[in-house]
């Protein structure tokens, strides 16, 4: 049975959902770990799986629904600006206009990350 299990996951391991489940797994084990060994609470630092959720739904989402890589640049660039400025808008920490180029600097360095992580995941995916 085990080793049916084995034979399993080595073909099924360049899928994105199995790779996503692994790599969310060994965070998430990561983070128990040293939460146990620090003495903290054991939930207290998973908003970064959390994160790594969020970011590979949104990465399978634009690589099912949209193909072109400048468009998924721009929608990714859009999607930052806006979580950004609206984070920003809501703990006060708009300043003047330099506050806005930074936040769109930041963005565009996001949307170039995401561009780049969804070739590199799912490169052999297809």
């Amino acid at each position: 049975m085990l080793k049916n299990y084995i034979n399993w996951l080595k073909k099924n391991r360049n899928k994105p959902v199995f790779r996503m489940i692994f790599i969310v797994l060994v965070v998430t084990l990561t983070t128990l770990t040293i939460n146990v060994i620090q003495g903290d609470p054991i939930l207290q630092n998973m908003d970064f799986t959390l994160l790594l959720i969020g970011l590979y739904g949104y990465i399978l989402f634009l690589l099912k629904y949209i193909h072109q890589i400048w468009l998924q640049f721009l929608i990714s660039f859009i999607a930052a600006f806006i979580v950004f400025t609206l984070q920003m808008f809501s703990d006060g920490s708009y300043v003047d206009y330099t506050s806005f180029i930074v936040v769109g600097g930041v963005a565009l360095f996001l949307a170039f990350i995401m561009v780049v992580l969804i070739k590199a995941l799912f490169k052999n995916s297809k």
